[in-house]
């Protein structure tokens, strides 16, 4: 069985064990044997990541315009696709299920990725029919900063879905969960 090296928090493009120094073991479910360990987060290690992607929000990341956040978004998708095979493995092997069904996961993460990307870019209002006489607007902000929790069961395809989102809508995320650290050394390589 291939081990993988321990994994560690990404706060502000730096990797960070757990203030805890804790681990969990990450089992396959195939045959019950460790494959890796993850950090045990624990509120400190929250509190530095949401701290580090305020920052971003408020610095650099905040003025990034929608436009390179699309295009960051679509190098994202063919960096997941350039590793396709090495993803799909790892998928199957946290998660128990059959290859084609991790392929197919990996495929559907990058396709959410260029299809958030390709979204028009700009963020204007947009009018919706109402009374009579009347303008009813619905304009798109940026809020800050989003925490999404990533469930064991199709860890691949809802990072796609919510990073994307996110990613574009101008909010920085930060991952927990079983798997996001392959695909978070990809976004690094992607953009800021």
């Amino acid at each position: 069985m291939n081990l993988i090296a321990p994994q560690h928090n990404l706060i502000n493009g730096e990797h960070y064990a757990a203030t805890s120094g804790r681990t969990i073991d990450v089992l396959d479910p195939s045959d019950g044997e460790v494959f890796t360990t993850l950090p045990r987060s624990d509120a400190r290690d929250i509190d530095a990541a949401v701290a580090a992607a305020r920052a971003a929000f408020h610095g650099a990341w905040g003025r990034t315009t929608a436009t390179e956040r699309g295009r960051i978004m679509m190098r994202l998708s063919a960096l997941i696709l350039q590793q396709h095979a090495a993803l799909a493995e790892l998928e199957c092997r946290d998660t128990g299920k059959p290859i084609r069904q991790a392929q197919a996961d990996i495929t559907a993460c990058a396709r959410y990725l260029s299809t958030t990307a390709a979204r028009p870019t700009s963020c204007t209002a947009k009018p919706f029919p109402y009374a009579q006489g009347t303008t009813v607007l619905a304009v798109r902000v940026p809020h800050g900063v989003t925490g999404h929790i990533i469930p064991w069961n199709y860890p691949a395809q809802i990072f796609g879905r919510s990073v994307g989102g996110a990613g574009r809508g101008q909010c920085l995320r930060r991952e927990t969960g079983r798997r996001c650290l392959p695909d978070a050394a990809a976004h690094r390589r992607a953009g800021p």
